[in-house]
Order: C-alpha cells, then structure tokens, then sequence
C-alpha cells in the first residue's frame, strides 16, 4: 500500500475537533484520501420506565444531536480548497453495543484519527473509544494531543523498533507515511536494559526492508523499563523536532476492558505530537 485511500476520523467533542480535523485533512490531501468524519452517539442500554426518565434521556439525545450538528459543520468547512473528498457519517447504535457499531465503520479505513483521551471531561466514557479502536479495530490508528496545532505532520517521523509484532506491525502501517517523510529515525528500545550482542544493530534488518521501500533511516537506541523508557522515549522525539511517532499499541482486554499496557499509556498520556499506534 503507497496510499492511504480511506481516512475516517472519529469526532465525539467539538473543542478537540479542529486538531483531528487539521491532521486529517492534510493527511487527506497528501494521499488523495476519501475522507470520512463520524460521530457517534452512545447506546440505548435501557428503556426508562418512568416518563420523567425517558423525558430526561430525551433531553440528553437533544442535546448530542446538537452537538454533532456543529461537528459537522465544521467538517464540512474544513479543507476549504484542498478539493477534498468528504462524507459525513452521524451513527444511532439504538440497542446494539456503541464499541461495535463504531469498529464496523473503523474496519473498512485505510487509517483512523481520534483525540487523546481526555478523562476529566464530563462525557469521556460514555462518547470517547480510543482503547478500542487502537487495540480491538485491526487497523493503523493516529492519536493527536488535545493541545497543539500540527501542520507539518509525517516530515520528521521517529519509529519505536523493540522487534516485537506490534512494532513491526505499526511499522509497515505507516509505511505510505514513512516513504513521503523527509526524515525517519528508527529508535531501538530496548525495556530489559540488555545490551546487543557485539556488532549487532538491532534495527539493521527493518532499516533494510524499509530501505527496498525507497524509506532511508537513520538509528538510535533508548533503554530502560516500562514507563523509564515512556519518558526517554518522550524526549527523544521533543528533542529532535519529531512531529509523528510510530509504535506498537500494548495493551490487554481485562473484564471486557481494553487496557494500555503502562510504557504505552505513559505515552499517550504525556503525548505532545500525534502518534500513530498498531496492535
């Protein structure tokens, strides 16, 4: 794949929506991407047996509505210019479950584009997914910081390489972005703190591959365990003008939760730049 043919976005908060929109509309534009921008409301898990209480979730439904509506007009004004092709999708999962609804929709994209994870806002869990898109879609998926405006997203690109499946996996996923970039860096980590055997480069072998793809690298290590190597990791791509970092989602489902493993939820939590994530 040389292209990314179907982006959707996935926009539940309309203060966060102009950062996923301005990254997906250039990412967009760069791939001649049919773009896709979604809302969707949450589930009806019961049906209230008292009128003031269905008046009340009424009321609630009213005001969502509302605030897709803005969403949408935003998506629609957004890229004026760039000729983009665009599609608005506004999803009512009645009675079925909200997390499959929305991975029926994100499976059949190229790559997705949510939000960071902002848990102190009021509607966090019942509208945001980022958990089960990254780790339960099967598909390449860009977090952008709450914070932050990034207009030259995929010219400098730092690659966390530890030869895990999920590293090779998020690599080769970016791959369409890592072939247009003007730089890639590819950054051992290395979580056990063990050196590599005498002579060996860790990433020799990926630096190869991506290399018969026309993607020239260059290479650096970072060691330490779990969230030591989050942090160090964090610096590395806040010191050398880094605007996309590429790694291995790391998670578990634990009663039906989907979890972020502790390195990968440090970063995603302390995230200044979009990170695109692979599981």
């Amino acid at each position: 794949m040389s292209h990314y043919r179907t982006i959707l976005m996935h926009l539940p908060d309309e203060r966060r929506a102009d950062q996923v929109l301005g990254v997906g509309e250039r990412l967009a534009a760069s791939h001649d991407a049919h773009l896709i921008g979604l809302f969707l409301m949450p589930s009806d898990i019961y049906s209230p047996a008292f009128s003031a209480a269905r008046g009340l979730m009424e009321a609630g439904k009213k005001a969502l509505r509302a605030r897709a509506q803005h969403i949408a007009d935003r998506f629609e004004a957004a890229g004026a210019g760039l000729q983009l092709k665009k599609e608005w999708r506004f999803i009512e999962p009645g009675a079925r479950s909200g997390t499959e609804v929305l991975l029926s929709h994100v499976r059949s994209a190229d790559l997705v584009i949510v939000p960071q994870r902002q848990p102190d806002w009021d509607d966090s869990l019942l509208l945001e997914y980022p958990e089960d898109i990254a780790l339960g879609s099967g598909r390449p998926t860009i977090m952008v910081p709450n914070a932050g405006t990034f207009t030259n997203i995929g010219k400098r690109i730092t690659v966390a390489w530890n030869d895990r499946r999920e590293a090779a996996r998020a690599t080769f996923d970016a791959l369409p972005m890592l072939k247009k970039a003007e730089s890639v860096r590819l950054l051992w980590i290395n979580p056990e703190q063990e050196t590599a055997p005498k002579g060996d480069l860790p990433t020799a072998e990926i630096a190869a591959a991506l290399a018969r793809h026309g993607v020239r690298c260059t290479c650096a290590e970072v060691r330490g365990s779990d969230l030591l190597v989050g942090d160090a990791l964090l610096n590395q791509v806040g010191e050398d003008g880094t605007d996309l970092l590429v790694m291995g989602a790391y998670g578990r489902s634990r009663f039906r939760e989907l979890v972020f493993g502790g390195a990968t939820r440090h970063i995603l939590k302390h995230m200044t730049i979009p990170v695109l994530l692979s599981h």
